[in-house]
């Protein structure tokens, strides 16, 4: 079979891929503390034997389009004021180390709020976690200052725990949380920033991501405009084969 084809599909398997990874940003342009997904396209170069190709026979090496990397992109989304004390969001680097049944994990998302405990916790359910671990608040006024420490009436009960992951150690677990991949241990952040009353949004560009869809659309219907293409072609040659002029 013509190696065009392989090389179109390759192409369109790869439009694929990002039509996937760009509906999944859409879907989550509203989500508090997504982080979006993005990819980064490569060549790939078959390896070609041309040690018994007589000179000036065919020697070009093909050329796939694929996604040699698909990335969190960590940039920071912009700050919404919520007026709420519970609430929080990190400026800068960091994540929120929250505890669940799966172990310590991350989030941005830092719409907090008071179990019947009395433990600062997630939407989820999961506890917001602090130097000394699980957050206790009871049922006075919270504060949270710019370097994180949680008061309840005015004393400190503890303070936020803020750790960093590189975007390549990101692994997505869903509801805005992550783990970090093996061989990236989380590293505290020394001198955090912290706004109370603030919840950090998705940092999905909703039009952007809507100018990727389409332009990604139509490299998509490039490549199968070009499978058929080349599909005719050789059914062309097959139906010529033993014609006689």
């Amino acid at each position: 079979m013509d190696q065009g084809i392989y090389t179109a599909a390759a192409g369109a398997i790869a439009m694929e891929e990002r039509l996937s990874m760009i509906a999944n940003n859409l879907a989550n342009v509203n989500t508090t503390g997504f982080k979006k997904d993005a990819v980064v396209f490569e060549d790939f170069r078959k390896n070609l034997n041309t040690s018994k190709l007589s000179p000036g026979q065919y020697r070009a090496t093909p050329v796939d389009v694929v996604i040699g990397r698909q990335y969190i992109d960590s940039m920071q989304g912009g700050f919404r004021d919520t007026g709420n004390p519970l609430d929080a969001a990190v400026v800068g680097e960091g994540f929120f180390a929250v505890g669940t049944p799966d172990g310590i994990m991350y989030t941005r998302a830092g719409a907090f709020s008071i179990s019947p405990e009395g433990l600062l916790v997630t939407p989820q359910g999961y506890t917001v976690q602090g130097q000394g671990g699980d957050i206790t608040i009871g049922n006075g006024n919270v504060s949270i200052d710019s370097r994180g420490t949680v008061m309840v009436n005015g004393t400190a009960v503890d303070v936020l725990q803020i750790s960093s992951i590189p975007e390549e150690g990101l692994v997505r677990q869903g509801n805005s949380l992550f783990s970090s991949g093996e061989g990236y241990a989380p590293e505290p952040v020394e001198s955090p920033t912290i706004q109370q009353g603030y919840i950090e949004s998705s940092n999905v560009d909703p039009v952007m991501e809507m100018i990727g869809l389409v332009t990604t659309q139509r490299a998509y219907e490039s490549y199968q405009k070009l499978i058929k293409t080349f599909g005719d072609i050789s059914s062309q040659s097959m139906r010529n084969v033993g014609t006689v002029a």
